[in-house]
């Protein structure tokens, strides 16, 4: 189980266990829900966002690229 402490100022660093499950990096933002005496920590982020670069997509010009797909297998 990851473990930090608390310094006098109140800062802790966030474990690196805890940001590669969160998949969070410099610059990102967490957020402290806390119920009762345990607290969860969780991402402001969309749960899809960790997607992203998986599902690719076309270009920009859609009418080129199909002018260019049909070229290429001769239709043309």
């Amino acid at each position: 189980m990851p473990r930090s402490t608390i310094t006098s100022k109140r800062q802790t660093t966030v474990p690196k266990e805890v940001c590669d499950a969160l998949d969070v990096g410099p610059g990102d933002q967490i957020t402290w829900e806390v119920n009762g005496g345990r607290v969860a920590v969780t991402t402001e982020r969309p749960g899809l966002w960790r997607w992203k670069g998986f599902i690719k997509h076309g270009p920009d010009d859609a009418v080129k690229a199909v002018h260019e797909a049909r070229k290429t297998r001769g239709r043309i």
